[in-house]
């Protein structure tokens, strides 16, 4: 699978480098929408880097984050946010103390930015889908 859609979001693997995730939501982020991001991060043999870009202005409550960090931590080698302006920046500090702590996270306000650190710090193989076994906590 290399393509995930949602009525909240759409993630697919580029290039065979990196992960793009758009959360185009106005809506709460809910448990519910946390196990198909899950099983799509499952089908890679190593964690990946992603690429998060904001287009709507959702919420996330605590559970939900929780449920993200367990969901996440051995499945993403690192994180960059595509930032629109002062909020979506916010955002992405509570993401990188809370449910991304345990992986790289930094903010770009160019794609161009964020896919060079992606590239060149985090990926020296294509990303592909293999056997794993993971341990969600």
């Amino acid at each position: 699978m290399d393509r995930l859609e949602t009525d909240k979001l759409t993630l697919l693997v580029v290039e065979g480098k990196y992960l793009h995730l758009t959360i185009h939501s106005d809506e709460e982020i809910t448990l519910e929408d946390v196990p198909a991001v899950v099983e799509f991060l499952d089908q890679f043999t190593e964690p990946v880097p992603i690429l998060i870009e904001r287009r709507g202005r959702y919420s996330i409550s605590a559970a939900v984050q929780i449920a993200m960090y367990k969901g996440t931590k051995r499945r993403l080698k690192a994180v960059a946010y595509l930032e629109r302006d002062y909020l979506d920046s916010l955002l992405t500090r509570i993401a990188r103390v809370s449910y991304f702590q345990h992986t790289k996270v930094k903010s770009f306000y160019t794609r161009e930015d964020a896919v060079e650190w992606l590239k060149s710090a985090f990926n020296s193989a294509p990303i592909e889908p293999g056997p794993h076994d993971r341990n969600t906590e």
